[in-house]
């Protein structure tokens, strides 16, 4: 019986050390259908592989970024709310002056727009959302 719980208690603290913070978020879930019309002017930047823009939508907005993947009509779009101060007034993303990167003013974290990771000590991604492209129009929905 002493073998068994010496066993246990090392089953235990071996899962308990295993175990790290949940970097889950409460993020807040909005339902939505945007479309961008790629021959707009103020969306001229898409036209470009790693061009972006800010548009309505979403929680706090949205940025939309054209990737280089295996196609060059392939899009991201991501909630300009900051993965970890999105409850805060400050915490809607702004581009970089070189459109690669989201930033979040409250804590100087940057995300890349390629995939949404963090590039900085931030542990939370973006809030990526589903694209479609049909050559003239992209529609972002959630």
């Amino acid at each position: 019986m002493r073998n068994f719980c010496t066993l246990l208690t090392v089953v235990f603290v071996m899962v308990a050390s295993g175990c790290e913070k949940n970097n889950q978020r409460n993020f807040p879930n909005v339902g939505f259908e945007e479309y961008i019309y790629l021959n707009n002017p103020s969306n001229l930047p898409l036209q470009n592989i790693g061009g972006s823009i800010t548009h309505p939508g979403g929680y706090k907005g949205l940025i939309v970024f054209r990737r280089y993947l295996q196609n060059a009509n392939d899009f991201a779009a991501y909630d300009r709310g900051c993965p970890t101060h999105y409850k805060q007034e400050c915490g809607q993303l702004k581009l970089s002056d070189d459109g690669n990167f989201a930033v979040c003013p409250c804590g100087g974290e940057q995300y890349l727009l390629f995939d949404g990771s963090p590039s900085t000590d931030a542990k939370i991604s973006l809030v990526e959302y589903a694209t479609n492209y049909n050559g003239e129009i992209i529609v972002v929905r959630n």
